[in-house]
């Protein structure tokens, strides 16, 4: 389970995202991608959590929606790596930035 940010400014860093949700426990993967679009490129970023519950938590917490002067849009999301991990059991490798998030 994950969380998308959409309406990423150009320079916003996989750091950024990590202080951005500061505040919020049980992240393990950080992913911003970028397409071209007619209208210019576009920027999003994938946070994925350790449990459905850290999810909900993050999304209730985040007041701040402002990220270095763009208002970012938070949507919950279940990533692909999650649907495969149900199907079969075993973890899905990732090359995205992996963060150990740990609050003891």
């Amino acid at each position: 389970m994950g969380l998308f940010i959409g309406n990423l400014q150009p320079g916003i860093t996989t750091s950024d995202l990590l202080d951005f949700m500061e505040d919020h426990e049980g992240i393990t993967d950080i992913e911003i991608v970028k397409r071209r679009s007619e209208q210019g490129e576009v920027r999003f970023g994938h946070i994925l959590f350790r449990s459905g519950e850290c999810v909900a938590k993050a999304i209730k917490l985040q007041q701040k929606r402002d990220l270095h002067g763009s208002m970012v849009s938070l949507r919950e999301f279940v990533s692909r790596a999650d649907n495969e991990r149900r199907s079969d059991g075993q973890p899905v490798e990732s090359d995205r930035r992996q963060v150990d998030r740990r609050h003891q």
